[in-house]
């Protein structure tokens, strides 16, 4: 069922998706504090905005060259990502994001609407200081680095709280589903045989000894418009539950703009993009 919008007390379970015998392991724990902006922007970021490419049932990550072995994804960013992409492929595969310098892949579960697949809008691609760091040691992640999101949740109205179930928004406002990502890398590796461990996440901008190469925290933003579907349609993902949302990203970039990116944004603690505050602040 969904619920108004409103802030709700967020809880913090361990989650393993299984729809028709395709897993997919995540972490759901709701939406941290670094995503709802404590700090009113006096943390540096940048963003970009992906369009929607297309969807299947692939992931790159979990099911690498076996395709259709995964729940339906959405794309958006890179055009023609399947079960057989690699990272060095997105540096030439056409792009949908606007920032020439962002050669990324991204995906989530499918929404759908009574069962109906439901065409997303656009994803809004984040990337800021993590809470407490200190902006100037933040790295610029390396080209194919492989991320799974460790915390998602739905919000309409912008200065909400993203919560876990999926709120029934308001006209116009837009259904937004926003995942956050780890900021603490290895150093070592772009992926692990779980998906996970060469990344971890920060804990009072501190990264843990294992994973000492702080990166920016990024979070993404998937935009719904969902005003013409009836008050009592029933929403899920083609993963399961709706509080089971999760994403997936492959990091590529034109590494000289990255770079500039965080030199001008980040260690400047400047927001470069309005967008932030129009995703997320209102």
């Amino acid at each position: 069922m969904l619920t108004a919008c409103g802030n709700q007390e967020q809880s913090k379970t361990f989650l393993v998706t299984q729809t028709s015998g395709k897993q997919h392991q995540h972490e759901s724990s709701g939406i941290s504090e670094s995503v709802v902006d404590p700090d009113n922007g006096r943390r540096g970021s940048f963003g970009v905005v992906c369009a929607f490419s297309h969807r299947n049932e692939d992931d790159p990550i979990v099911f690498p060259d076996q395709p259709g072995m995964s729940h339906q994804h959405d794309y958006f960013g890179a055009t023609s990502v399947a079960a057989a992409t690699k990272w060095k492929s997105l540096l030439t595969m056409p792009n949908l994001c606007d920032s020439s310098g962002d050669l990324s892949a991204y995906w989530a579960p499918t929404l759908q609407a009574d069962l109906v697949d439901v065409t997303p809008i656009e994803m809004a691609v984040y990337f800021r200081t993590p809470t407490g760091a200190d902006p100037t040691q933040v790295a610029a992640p390396p080209n194919g680095l492989e991320l799974i999101s460790v915390r998602s949740g739905w919000t309409c109205v912008r200065t909400d709280t993203p919560q876990k179930k999926m709120p029934l928004c308001p006209s116009p406002s837009l259904t937004r589903l926003v995942l956050e990502y780890p900021d603490c890398w290895d150093g070592k590796h772009l992926s692990s045989s779980d998906h996970r461990s060469h990344v971890a996440s920060s804990v009072d901008g501190q990264c843990p000894s294992t994973h000492q190469t702080l990166i920016p925290q990024m979070a993404t933003e998937i935009r719904y418009e969902l005003k013409n579907f009836p008050k009592d349609t029933q929403y899920s993902l083609s993963s399961g539950k709706i509080e089971d949302a999760h994403g997936d990203a492959i990091l590529v970039w034109n590494q000289e703009v990255l770079k500039k990116e965080i030199r001008s944004c980040i260690f400047r603690r400047v927001n470069c993009d309005l967008t932030w505050f129009t995703a997320i602040q209102g």
